[in-house]
């Protein structure tokens, strides 16, 4: 029976304290271990080492009734008087049900047991019940208690002080507030003020919330002489342990926005202490940081559709000649680009102070208007791929020693809205990353998601147009090849057909960026009247080999490479509906194809719709 009378004096005790005093941080607590394995924290209105002594004393109170749930107290009940010879009833073996700190339970009525005997008197007048105690009010909404202030706990530890204890356990002599930390003890720089003179053995316990405005990766970095440990939310952003000469050690974290915690424990062995917390933003320079102040990251754009999207990875040491797998890799956060647009030399934007093993997905969308061919350009100094759709267009491998000028890729886009996707990897050094585009009869400029792209205008404006159909040709391709069988890379739409071999250019206006192993497909549709009908003479001038059909009929061919040829040849038309396809081949060096046509009892002249 002891034992019973122990606990339950024990949890009354506890539920006297919690009357007295809320739960607060940094406060010594009493820890209560019961039988059943179950824990409770008591907090002590005064430190320790007040306590002279500590004694429990068994409460004293009638038994409960069959099924009641008795109701622990704190101070022991009167008993009523017993006739002679009687004696009390005993008190039932129960465990005490503790409420949870800062619940109140409303008093519970029982009926005291009656007295038996020949003396028996009334029951005494039940007691009224003890008002619950004082809870404080919420805070308002939006404000965080603390925000923009650091609270310093100020500990004295041990001479032999050599890794930073657990400051959860022990008592701070002395608490202080502050803006930033920066303290140089040999330079008399004391921030937080108000550390001890005497800074041997001397704790540290740096807490405070701030506000972050915007988003991204920040850089932190803690410099300190002796052991400091840096936790951003639930995160170890830093860790330096043990006594050491002042050195820095450096972290990573994504921020989103809203208001953030931050804890620095530390200690100083002897000597002047050094401990310094930096912050550089995703875009700015390193600075002290003021938890006052707060920090800013980049601001979702007003259009998200506008600019690309890049999750950021800190790679693992190793060489990545195909380009990582991102997909077995976590993101350390990520960050936005209006262009991709990065010469060597400069920060990588978003990724404060990080260089080497750095990898970056970039996702975004780009609109085209009208359709047509557009050439884009990757240059990159380690590795990066460009995909759009399903499709990929460019791929860089090696870098700049094999790829200067970087990679070349086609797509032929139609009006519409596209998803693309570029990866890159770096893996030390200056990074490099450009991604550049030619529309269709325009000259080469920076690509930016947002800036639609144009091609040829809606097929109402073409209708006196000639379409061509592209086709990209393998590499030493010597024989005209059946342009049937093949699927065209895109198309483009032209006046007439007059590209001569000396008009100071190797590229035709629709085909951006592609000079070599080309082939052209010109393809036309027309009617003869009664009056235009008759023998019709075509001469082609090409370099290198070009074929002329009227109808099923070959009129002209030129087969032969590296030089400009000259053929002539006639067909004789009928009044009605006609098609021609005129077929051109490029290998490499100078090109041109022109079409002259010399009507019946007319004069020569280029072939075109004008």
């Amino acid at each position: 029976m002891r034992a019973s009378y122990l606990s339950i004096a024990v949890a009354a005790l506890g539920i006297m304290l919690v009357g007295m005093v809320g739960l607060s941080f940094g406060e010594d607590q009493l820890v209560i271990k019961r039988k059943d394995g179950t824990v409770q924290r008591v907090p002590l209105p005064f430190a320790p080492d007040e306590i002279e002594s500590f004694q429990v004393e068994p409460s004293r109170r009638p038994a409960a009734r069959p099924g009641e749930e008795p109701r622990p107290t704190t101070q022991p009940r009167p008993a009523p008087r017993i006739g002679e010879g009687e004696r009390p009833p005993a008190p039932a073996e129960v465990t005490p049900r503790v409420p949870r700190p800062g619940v109140t339970r409303p008093p519970i009525e029982r009926e005291e047991p009656k007295p038996t005997g020949p003396r028996a008197v009334e029951k005494p007048a039940p007691r009224e019940a003890r008002p619950p105690a004082e809870r404080r009010p919420p805070a308002e909404p939006g404000i965080t208690p603390g925000l923009g202030e650091f609270n310093v706990n100020v500990y004295k530890l041990p001479d032999n002080i050599r890794a930073i204890p657990e400051y959860s356990a022990l008592r701070p002599v002395k608490i202080i507030s502050g803006d930033r930390v920066d303290l140089q003890g040999a330079k008399g720089v004391t921030e937080p003020a108000g550390i001890p003179e005497n800074t041997d053995g001397l704790g540290l316990r740096i807490m405070g919330t701030f506000k972050v405005t915007g988003e991204g990766i920040f850089r932190w970095r803690v410099n300190s002489k002796d052991g400091a440990r840096l936790h951003v939310d639930d995160k170890t952003v830093t860790e330096n342990d043990g006594v050491h000469e002042p050195s820095s050690k450096v972290g990573f974290i994504h921020l989103a926005e809203g208001v953030h915690t931050v804890m620095l424990d530390s200690f100083n062995s002897k000597d002047g202490p050094v401990l310094q917390l930096f912050v550089t933003p995703p875009v700015g320079q390193e600075e002290i940081f003021s938890i006052n102040k707060g920090l800013a990251g980049w601001l979702e754009p007003a259009k998200p559709y506008d600019v690309l999207w890049g999750q950021v990875y800190f790679m693992p040491k190793g060489d990545y000649p195909k380009g990582p797998d991102f997909s077995k890799i976590s993101p350390i956060g990520r960050t936005i680009a209006q262009e991709l647009s990065l010469s060597a030399g400069a920060e990588f934007p978003g990724v404060p102070g990080r260089k080497d093993m750095l990898g970056v997905r970039y996702e975004g969308f780009f609109n085209v208007k009208g359709a047509g061919i557009f050439a884009f350009r990757l240059r990159t100094d380690d590795f990066a791929k460009l995909t759009i759709g399903n499709h990929a267009i460019a791929e860089v491998t090696g870098g700049l020693k094999s790829s200067p000028d970087g990679k070349i890729g086609w797509a032929f886009l139609q009006e519409g809205s596209y998803p693309m996707t570029v990866e890159y990897f770096h893996a030390k050094g200056d990074p490099t990353l450009q991604l550049f585009v030619t529309q269709p009869e325009r000259q080469e400029e920076v690509f930016s998601p947002g800036v639609p792209l144009e091609g040829y205008a809606s097929d109402t404006e073409q209708l006196h147009a000639i379409p061509a159909f592209v086709y990209f040709l393998k590499p030493n391709t010597r024989k005209m090849p059946n342009y049937n069988s093949l699927t065209p890379s895109g198309m483009f739409f032209t006046k007439a057909i007059d590209y001569p071999s000396d008009r100071g250019s190797r590229e035709f206006p629709g085909v951006p960026k592609r000079d070599e192993w080309l082939g052209i497909r010109f393809y036309v549709k027309f009617s003869l009247t009664d009056q235009e009908q008759g023998e019709y003479k075509f001469r082609i001038v090409t370099d290198d080999a070009a074929r002329l059909i009227v109808g099923k009929k070959l009129v002209v061919s030129a087969e032969g490479f590296g030089t400009v040829q000259e053929k002539t040849g006639t067909v004789t038309m009928a009044a009605g509906s006609h098609e021609m396809f005129l077929d051109y081949m490029q290998g490499t060096g100078p090109s041109g194809i022109q079409l002259y046509i010399t009507p019946p009892g007319g004069d020569e002249k280029i072939f075109s719709f004008q």
